[in-house]
């Protein structure tokens, strides 16, 4: 297999939806064990990839099939080519380019000769491109650096797959949802129909100035469009995407039960604020709904220095006139426990309830699945194969790969860099030339 990404800071896990043809052939299917199946190694995989803390077959975007590898759909291919269920050495055709099967083409579909455009607004990855707008997945680069493959549009930007880039399945959407047409091999990433939910960015998505990004300038104020309100570079790339914030999930961004959500059951201010994970009917992944009157603990709220155009009234007391909204481990303001948090000793706090790293004094916020509480603060951070619900909660290094749609997840191998609020002993730990300030990766919003 090759890595077109060098580290991933989140990796979703990915479960079938619906029956998909491969994209070339009528034989009688790949070899590899299929997207979504039962699996114990990468490499039985067709994707390459088998989920750590799913055990099923998922993809991973930068993670792809060489020329032979067995594969189900041109996605699990470095090509973007899969024929007869082996991976093309050639590169996918281009939409509109002539083709004699459907996987040898970037869409899938090869019709009266050409190929199909799965998207007629913009070039699926692996189409031929010459910069970042022409592409869905808004990054045109060469993606082994060293030109035989040429300038294409490529998946990798983020940790997941952008809304109107190729997808086989929803987990793999950073919106949840992969939109495919019946009897089609595949379809295109888009995001989860909620009521009351708002049309902010959910984690994973571009933000922001995307991929053309220049860190010389400041990152977008207040966070951007993001419904975790932190724009930032992602570690591999560069890009500027929505980061996942830490324990749980506010007002519009994904979920697959109720307890995800800040204020939801299990979640301090729950019977205040009554969040629910709102899905259309027969989706399994929703976005988190904006609740009752007040903001529950985890809830994005503004600062007394800076309003950042958000709510003032949260639950544990009105951030104007009481010391209730605090920083997380990202920088992103959020709604506390209660009124103050003492962190003379940060100790103290461990094992106590907790909606975000703002109530935990520096340690992470983690997940306890099956308890009273969803989350509560940790001692320190959290090593490799422990719990997590954002990198900032993994010790130095590691990633913290989350299941499609949760809060939780596992602490990864190490990528090879520290990212935003993650511990470092010099800059050159930190990813994308973030400072190193007292020991930890800092970039704070604006």
């Amino acid at each position: 297999m090759k890595y077109i990404a060098y580290c991933l800071g989140l990796v979703l896990a990915v479960a079938a939806c619906g029956d998909k043809k491969s994209g070339g052939g009528t034989d009688a299917g790949p070899s590899c064990t299929l997207l979504g199946e039962a699996c114990s190694d990468d490499g039985a995989c067709c994707s390459g990839n088998c989920d750590d803390v799913t055990g099923i077959c998922s993809r991973v975007p930068g993670t792809c099939g060489m020329s032979g590898d067995a594969c189900q759909a041109g996605p699990d291919c470095c090509s973007f080519s899969c024929v007869n269920n082996q991976c093309n050495g050639n590169q996918c055709t281009s939409d509109g380019e002539a083709c004699t099967a459907d996987g040898e083409c970037c869409g899938g579909i090869c019709s009266n000769g050409t190929c199909a455009a799965l998207n007629p607004s913009c070039k699926t990855s692996g189409n031929a491109c010459t910069n970042n707008s022409e592409c869905c997945g808004h990054l045109c680069s060469d993606p082994d650096g060293t030109g035989p493959l040429g300038m294409t549009c490529n998946n990798a930007v983020s940790f997941c797959v952008q809304s109107g880039d190729t997808c086989t399945t929803d987990a793999e959407c950073c919106g949840g949802i992969c939109n495919i047409v019946n009897g089609a091999p595949l379809g295109t990433c888009g995001v989860v129909p909620a009521d009351g939910a708002t049309q902010c960015t959910t984690a994973g998505e571009i933000c922001g100035s995307g991929a053309n990004y220049d860190p010389s300038q400041p990152l977008p104020t207040c966070g951007g469009e993001c419904c975790s309100r932190a724009c930032f570079p992602y570690g591999p790339n560069g890009a500027l995407v929505c980061q996942p914030p830490s324990g749980c999930r506010p007002t519009g961004e994904l979920c697959t039960e109720d307890s995800d959500c800040c204020g939801g059951p299990g979640n301090p201010d729950a019977n205040l604020a009554s969040v629910t994970c709102n899905k259309a009917a027969g989706m399994s992944v929703g976005r988190c709904s904006n609740g009752n009157a007040c903001s529950p603990a985890g809830a994005l709220c503004r600062l007394q220095s800076d309003s950042c155009n958000a709510n003032a009234n949260c639950c544990a007391g009105n951030v104007l006139t009481m010391d209730t909204c605090h920083q997380d481990a990202l920088g992103i303001p959020r709604c506390g426990v209660g009124v103050g948090v003492d962190c003379g000793d940060p100790q103290s706090h461990v094992g106590e309830a907790c909606a975000s790293s703002a109530d935990c004094c520096g340690l992470p916020c983690v997940p306890v699945p099956g308890s009273e509480f969803s989350f509560v603060c940790g001692a320190a951070c959290v090593p490799q194969g422990g719990a997590c619900t954002t990198n900032t909660d993994c010790c130095m290094g590691l990633p913290c790969v989350i299941p499609g749609g949760s809060t939780t997840g596992t602490c990864g191998a190490p990528q090879g860099c520290s990212e935003y609020g993650q511990s470092c002993t010099t800059s050159a730990d930190c990813c994308n030339g973030l400072p190193c300030d007292n020991g930890t990766c800092t970039a704070i919003i604006q």
